[in-house]
């Protein structure tokens, strides 16, 4: 029997381990905990920092530094036809005992990210982009085959990049201590699909 499985319509995930993840990833959390946060009213959601551009704080630099390479390396790996990809935002979000993330994605932004400042046992959860698989019929299977969502772990020093319309969350976690992560979203800079009759100046 001649058979070929190809993947249709993917969505592409990037994960970047940060080798200096020990010392930078402590003396981040030391800086979130001198920032002011945003207390989430109802006790469920994180608390997120006041600013949404910790990015332009020259006390992240080194780690934003760290940012840019893995940025390169992704417009690299996929042949982007832009001139640059930046970090256009940045904040901070701190989890508490049996807090969640309610299901969102990140608008006004070409990719985001989320960086895992410690490990926990709350991961990131992501949902399929492919609406017939919320409404259609469901066969279960040992496979990927229907797999509605990806479990992504919270593991210390990783930073995950993916397309900001992807759905994510988490959920409610029974863990001691705080859930630390920076949320970043990132835009092309410069002229974007040159030539073409999409081509753009961000």
């Amino acid at each position: 029997m001649d058979k070929n499985i190809e993947g249709v319509f993917p969505t592409i995930m990037v994960r970047y381990k940060n080798q200096n993840h020990l010392e930078m990833n402590k003396k981040i959390i030391r800086l979130l905990e001198k920032e002011s946060f945003v207390i989430s009213p109802d006790g469920i959601c994180p608390d997120q920092t006041m600013t949404n551009h910790l990015e332009k704080v020259k006390e992240y630099s080194d780690f934003f530094d760290w940012v840019q390479v893995c940025l390169n390396d992704y417009k690299n790996s996929f042949n982007l036809q832009t001139e640059k990809l930046k970090v256009s935002l940045c904040w901070g979000n701190r989890a508490t005992k049996n807090s969640e993330h309610r299901v969102h994605c990140h608008p006004n932004s070409f990719i985001s990210g989320i960086y895992y400042l410690n490990s926990t046992p709350a991961p990131t959860f992501f949902e399929s982009p492919i609406l017939s698989k919320k409404t259609g019929i469901v066969v279960l299977s040992d496979s990927h085959l229907d797999a509605n969502i990806l479990v992504n772990p919270s593991n210390e020093g990783e930073l995950i990049l993916f397309p900001s319309w992807l759905d994510h969350h988490t959920r409610p976690c029974p863990f001691d201590g705080y859930r630390y992560t920076l949320s970043i979203n990132v835009m092309p800079v410069g002229v974007t699909n040159p030539g073409t009759h999409i081509e753009n100046i961000y």
